[in-house]
């Protein structure tokens, strides 16, 4: 793990420098660096922002170093890519930043600007691909398409690239072929044990169970008496739990079925049993699922301070499920340790009750009228007046 941040030559020649010249062991270096780099992929590795001139922690600069050299194209007098036969719209973070709402939509993946807003309409998966708008959206393109997307369509999405010293230097390297050979193994291990990777049988068995004993608890709560509608106030609550973790989770993330329609149910039974499904997928699909245990520690430095940075200079690549309960509970070990956090596993449960409380009632109107969770900008769902609508 790379615990301790060094300021970084940002020149072409810093790899040179790194190595003091020993250009022959740079290959077998590099296949040492990534073949650790892959394997500890999930553990929680501390780092510092990558914004264009920013410090790097050690992880993320051997991770760099192992990269192909970047072949840049000549620019133009307009200042576009002159690839030859075409030339391409260069743009800032700040422009890609300003196409966040789902009329007006632009996502970057590996460097290539796509406009989202026409295609979410018609878009295999739903318009769950808004929530990529005006961000850089490279993790959760790679994530959610373990059978890849056809170049071709994204020719037609493309209105231009970015800009070089805008673009986002990401925790993730997509060099390595882990991840790849990983994707291409469940893949094939789904369909040798004739699996769905969306819906099924099994998990619509479950969903028809909850939903009838959710339902049925609230009906006795209301006409029992009091002993006997607080036991099935209790019942129900568990049932509630369990469509959050289970029904919402699986339709918001696109899982529950190949419908469109049914997914998008399914994801409102979170605001069914009282939160707000747009709150959730900001955080958990903006925020914990693509940087699962990563920290922003500049960010977290600049609020010990009371500092709180423009949100054009925050980090994307920060999980919210991390930091957002400190400093009640510790989750990462960049975080000071207090005396009481020996003791969290004890009065954890009865903390994340109240969180799920706070939630409800603050958080998510908080999130409505501001279009921000924490470091997420969330016009990409609250952008659009409907949304709102639906939100209230």
């Amino acid at each position: 793990k790379a615990q301790h941040q060094q300021p970084m030559n940002t020149s072409a020649s810093w790899r040179t420098q790194m190595l003091d010249g020993q250009n022959d062991g740079k290959s077998t270096l590099c296949n040492l660096v990534t073949t650790w780099w892959s394997t500890r992929s999930n553990e929680v590795i501390s780092r510092s922002s990558a914004h264009c001139g920013a410090d790097h922690t050690q992880a993320f600069l051997f991770a760099d170093m192992c990269k192909p050299e970047e072949v840049v194209q000549p620019l133009s007098r307009n200042g576009a890519v002159d690839t030859g036969s075409e030339r391409r719209k260069l743009v800032t973070l700040k422009e890609l930043k300003e196409h966040n709402t789902p009329g007006r939509a632009w996502a970057a993946v590996h460097g290539r600007v796509l406009d989202i807003s026409d295609f979410s309409k018609r878009h295999p998966g739903g318009d769950v691909i808004l929530l990529a708008a005006g961000r850089d959206a490279t993790v959760l393109f790679e994530t959610y398409h373990p059978r890849g997307v056809p170049s071709s369509l994204l020719d037609k999405l493309e209105v231009g690239q970015m800009e070089e010293c805008s673009a986002l230097q990401s925790f993730y390297s997509w060099d390595s072929d882990f991840y790849k050979t990983l994707r291409k193994r469940v893949v094939a291990r789904l369909e040798e044990r004739g699996l769905p990777r969306r819906g099924g049988p099994e998990i619509w068995t479950k969903a028809l169970i909850l939903m009838t004993g959710f339902w049925f608890s609230l009906y006795k709560m209301y006409t029992e008496e009091f002993l006997f509608a607080a036991m099935w106030s209790t019942i129900m609550g568990v049932f509630a739990a369990f469509i959050g973790t289970c029904i919402q989770h699986d339709g918001n993330h696109g899982a529950f079925a190949t419908n469109q329609l049914l997914n998008k149910v399914a994801g409102w039974t979170l605001d069914m049993i009282g939160a707000s499904a747009f709150t959730w997928e900001i955080q958990h699909m903006l925020g914990h699922h693509p940087y699962t245990n990563l920290l922003d520690l500049d960010e977290e430095k600049k609020k010990e301070i009371g500092v709180d940075s423009p949100m054009e200079e925050k980090d994307q690549e920060s999980d919210p499920d991390v930091f957002s309960s400190f400093p009640a509970m510790r989750m990462h070990p960049e975080h000071k340790a207090e005396w009481y956090h020996r003791y969290q596993h004890i009065y954890a449960p009865l903390l994340f009750a109240f969180m799920t409380l706070a939630k409800v009632f603050q958080q998510d109107f908080e999130v409505a009228m501001s279009q921000r969770l924490y470091h997420i900008d969330a016009s990409c769902r609250y952008g659009s007046f409907l949304n709102v609508a639906r939100f209230w």
